[in-house]
């Protein structure tokens, strides 16, 4: 495939045709990499948090955890990763 590259304010950018984008799951965000044979386009690693809304929904629902739950083994591994 060929493209030229264009201005975008003092840089420069590549358009990439829509079926590129769908194929290789491009979206927002993109990784670039230096490889010996070119530049390699990947799709950018999921943020950490990625879900994180979702599940805090499903924790509330589900209503208030028992408080003797709530910090149930928590003592013990962090006794055990003192020592």
């Amino acid at each position: 495939m060929h493209t030229r590259l264009i201005r975008v304010g003092n840089s420069q950018g590549i358009v990439l045709p829509k079926k590129l984008l769908q194929q290789y799951h491009l979206t927002r965000a993109v990784d670039l990499r230096p490889t010996p044979e070119g530049l390699l386009i990947t799709p950018a690693a999921s943020p950490a948090r990625q879900g994180w809304e979702e599940q805090m929904q499903a924790t509330m629902a589900a209503g208030p955890v028992p408080e003797g739950e709530l910090l149930e083994g928590f003592a013990d591994a962090a006794f055990e990763e003192s020592e």
